[in-house]
């Protein structure tokens, strides 16, 4: 499930870590949940994301302030309580990302992770956990992985954040 995932950490604390897989897409529409998962109808043909292995509530990630749970990165916005999130799919605001399970690590699980290189790390941005370029997320999040590497391999500052652009 994790090969070619770009996840967004969500909680990192000593009891553990929370995140989801921002680049899995489901084949169930929110509107498929209309009536069955949720007490009311609506009709927002969005496509559902996992986020992981561990079975949970939905959660949607957003931008708007006032019907969330946590700040998770600047103006991006996690809900998790189950009326609130029913409000946001009625509301239907864009952009957001409709989440169903999510990913879990034991303490000092993730750490260990780290250690053995099984993680390639950039910090999160909005552009990045609302991705709607045609180029495939993962890829993307890689080759800018790998610039930066190569940046702070070779002293170098002020590179354009792209290299493609360069």
């Amino acid at each position: 499930m994790f090969a070619r995932s770009v996840i967004l950490m969500l909680d990192h604390g000593a009891d553990g870590a929370l995140g989801v897989i921002l680049n899995q897409e489901s084949n169930t529409m929110t509107s498929d949940l209309a009536g069955k998962i949720f007490d009311e109808e609506f009709d927002w043909e969005k496509r559902l994301r996992i986020g992981g292995p561990v079975a949970g509530s939905f959660l949607v990630l957003h931008t708007v302030e006032d019907m969330a749970n946590q700040e998770v990165i600047p103006g991006v916005y996690v809900t998790m309580e189950p009326s609130l999130v029913q409000q946001l799919i009625v509301r239907r605001p864009e952009p957001s990302l409709i989440i169903a399970n999510y990913s879990g690590w034991g303490p000092g699980q993730l750490e260990g992770e780290f250690g053995w290189d099984s993680w390639l790390t950039l910090p999160a941005t909005a552009e990045l956990v609302f991705w709607d370029d045609d180029r495939d997320l993962w890829k993307f999040v890689v080759s800018q992985v790998r610039a930066r590497k190569l940046s702070d391999f070779l002293h170098l500052k002020g590179g354009p954040s792209d290299p493609s652009l360069n």
